[in-house]
């Protein structure tokens, strides 16, 4: 063995051998992982926690600084505690611009902060896959959740960051007083239910117990449709079109995105009229296929005016058609008709300036895409 080899094989004996106190992968305490659970929080789940920018569960804790995390004894991880140094200057950043929350309320609520949003979630612990989580974990799981819509929508529509200038706030309540309170405070408006701020200023507010939701799968989907409704409204140039004749695309694109995720539209905007109708079980696509072969379908060129709270049952299955349809073309193509209608063009002159589609054109080619296309209750 020449010196030079045998200088090289002890200094790649030396990178590969961790030193004392720095076993990483192989720690038994942290298994790996870096950290461990900080011990003044018992058993409390933190295993999200570096996925986030604030949660208010561990919040005011010394030990951790607020994460539920601590540094393993053990390892020596830089970039895990690099990690964890950024996580604590963060929640230390959050939580004076999210107090406002608090002091609204008149009390803390339990509420995290994400790259895109806030939530806050004062509901019990659910269960999700038949699998019981608690408050702390289905805040995250929430908060995980509509990290994935966001993704979504900016990746169909190729959307930049900026053109979102504030994080969407959502809050989810337990207690229809705290909803009433909230939507007062955060939505300048109430409803029972659920209650949007649009536009310049994305907030939500909804009261999720099982008065208004059977199970978290059905607040799922009332999440993802309402959220989908704030992004849409929120994207620059920030404007609600849905009380300028614009309803097809505020609400086609919000069913889209929950018939996208379930298969099935049981959400419509307007809290109030989900007690006065439900159109064919949400199953929009069998149904409206039947219509079109039928020669039932609502014109579309009455559709296409409607506001939001205007909109038909059968009208409501119309907006995902015609959204599926232009999708299918060319997501980008339709964010650009959002984009114009949202500066308050016309839609009969954007759909020909971007597609070079009229009305008549479009729902003819609509048609025979849905005969071809969408499945029969039998499928």
């Amino acid at each position: 063995m020449t010196l030079a080899r045998g200088l090289v094989l002890l200094l790649l004996a030396v990178l590969v051998t961790p030193p004392a106190g720095a076993q990483g992968k192989h720690c038994k305490r942290c298994r790996g992982e870096g950290y461990l659970t900080c011990r003044e929080h018992g058993r409390e789940d933190f295993s999200k926690e570096l996925e986030v920018l604030f949660c208010s569960v561990a919040d005011g804790c010394e030990v951790c600084g607020g994460t539920g995390l601590v540094d393993c004894p053990s390892c020596e991880e830089p970039e895990v505690e690099a990690r964890l140094a950024a996580r604590r200057a963060s929640q230390e950043a959050a939580r004076e611009h999210l107090k406002s929350i608090d002091e609204a309320m008149g009390r803390t609520v339990r509420k995290a902060e994400s790259a895109h949003f806030v939530l806050v979630w004062e509901m019990h612990g659910m269960k999700v896959d038949k699998k019981p989580l608690t408050e702390h974990q289905m805040l995250h799981l929430t908060l995980e959740r509509l990290e994935k819509l966001y993704a979504d929508y900016v990746e169909l529509f190729g959307v930049q960051p900026e053109d979102f200038e504030k994080k969407s706030r959502v809050f989810v309540w337990y207690l229809p007083d705290d909803h009433k309170r909230g939507s007062s405070a955060f939505c300048d408006m109430y409803a029972p239910a659920g209650t949007k701020l649009m536009g310049l200023n994305p907030n939500y507010s909804v009261c999720g117990n099982t008065t208004f939701f059977r199970n978290d799968e059905q607040l799922h989907r009332n999440l993802v449709h309402c959220v989908t409704h704030l992004l849409f409204s929120h994207e620059a140039p920030s404007n609600w079109i849905g009380n300028l004749k614009g309803g097809w695309i505020d609400e086609g694109l919000a069913h889209w995105f929950e018939e996208r995720y379930f298969g099935l539209c049981d959400n419509y905007c307007y809290q109030e009229q989900n007690t006065r109708f439900d159109f064919k079980g949400g199953h929009f696509k069998p149904a409206l296929r039947k219509l079109v072969a039928e020669d039932a379908m609502p014109p579309l060129a009455q559709v296409m005016q409607r506001n939001t709270d205007q909109l038909e049952p059968a009208e409501h299955a119309v907006t995902l058609a015609v959204v599926d349809y232009l999708i299918s073309i060319d997501p980008k193509k339709l964010d650009l008709v959002g984009r114009k209608l949202r500066a308050r063009a016309e839609t009969r002159d954007v759909l020909q300036d971007v597609y070079g589609l009229s009305i008549l054109d479009l729902e003819q080619a609509l048609k025979a895409w849905v005969l071809e296309t969408y499945p029969t209750r039998d499928d």
